[in-house]
């Protein structure tokens, strides 16, 4: 992920083109946008919300820089209360820009392989959990493929990634290593790497018994990894169960739908070990943009400044990712737009290099 200060020095006009063409309607269809007192337009609206949204921003900081670039005319709270309006406007410029951001990398013998996993965002003085933030990430271009945000109850389970959909291959951790989660994800035809217990699945063996929890025990060898076929109630197809003793001595299981052809039971520990990616990047959106601790612990403020950080990251890969001779086109373009308007020639000049006030 590149630096989210990249985004206070690229010119607005690069940034921009990561964003919806028809930004005011979006706007208005999502309810962000019902006059335009103090922000004349939805673009205005997304460079306040990232103003604020920046490391170490706060709102009447945001106000303030607002003003001084001639983005917006408003106090900090007048501010705060058009921002916090936004979510459903902000959820979908991120997952705009995520689902077009997102390259095509190395994949484990023709498929895309997947993490998915959630982490938990708490405010000041929390209890327990306040929010939810649930990620996809696509381990081959390092880049998250879709992002959802829920409270405390919103659960991990593989059916929010059922739109993955073919040519996918999901890793899970024991979290989602549970029947009625596996099966949706399999219905979509994505394939499965899930770690699990066998107290909180029911698998059978091959004859149509449940394995329980002490005879998968038994099966497992002192050295090295044992490998068994078992029947998931609901999937008309044996699935690969993969299993082998911990430091601890603990059992720890391994469930996938991938033939022999596609993993051997000699790469499941390497295939499965590169799940961890996902937790680097949720130590890096924490660590990079203060999002380790939410401004409250509940309530749409808290909501629209996580949707606002994630637009911030996902704007941020967008830029790492696109070409440099691309960012530096934007700026000559607009050099010869104000040409031809008959523009002075001292405001050319200053436009082939990009404002370092920009947001």
């Amino acid at each position: 992920m590149a630096e989210a200060s990249a985004l206070s020095v690229c010119d607005w006009g690069f940034v921009r083109r990561f964003l919806p063409l028809d930004l005011d309607s979006l706007a208005h269809e999502r309810g962000a946008i019902k006059r335009s007192r103090g922000i004349k337009d939805a673009e205005a609206l997304v460079r306040c919300g990232l103003l604020w949204s920046s490391p170490g921003g706060a709102i009447e900081r945001a106000a303030s820089e607002a003003g001084r670039l001639n983005i917006a005319q408003l106090s900090g709270p007048a501010l705060f209360n058009r921002l916090k309006k936004a979510e459903s406007f902000f959820a979908s410029l991120a997952d705009y820009v995520l689902a077009r951001s997102v390259g095509r990398g190395e994949t484990w013998k023709g498929l895309r392989v997947v993490a998915v996993d959630a982490t938990v965002l708490c405010g000041p003085g929390a209890k327990g959990t306040d929010q939810r933030l649930h990620v996809a990430y696509d381990l081959s271009s390092s880049r998250p493929v879709h992002i959802d945000l829920t409270g405390s109850e919103g659960g991990e389970t593989f059916r929010r990634y059922t739109h993955l959909g073919p040519g996918v291959l999901v890793l899970g951790d024991q979290c989602y290593g549970r029947g009625p989660g596996i099966l949706p994800l399999l219905e979509s035809k994505a394939s499965v790497l899930v770690r699990f217990n066998f107290y909180s699945i029911r698998l059978l063996d091959l004859s149509g018994v449940k394995i329980t929890p002490e005879e998968a025990q038994s099966r497992l060898p002192e050295v090295g990894t044992v490998e068994f076929e078992a029947l998931l109630p609901g999937w008309d197809k044996p699935v690969r169960i993969f299993g082998a003793l911990n430091p601890k001595g603990e059992g720890v299981w391994l469930l996938s739908d991938l033939s022999r052809d596609l993993l051997d039971v000699g790469e499941v520990r390497d295939l499965y070990s590169k799940r961890w990616q996902i937790e680097l990047f949720f130590k890096r959106l924490k660590s990079i943009l203060d999002l380790d601790m939410l401004p409250t612990c509940n309530g749409p403020t808290t909501r629209v400044w996580v949707w606002l950080k994630v637009l911030l990251a996902a704007l941020a890969m967008a830029l790492e990712f696109a070409d440099p001779s691309e960012r530096q086109a934007v700026p000559e373009q607009r050099v010869q737009v104000k040409a031809k308007r008959g523009r002075p020639k001292k405001n050319q000049t200053s436009a082939k290099s990009p404002n370092p006030d920009h947001p």
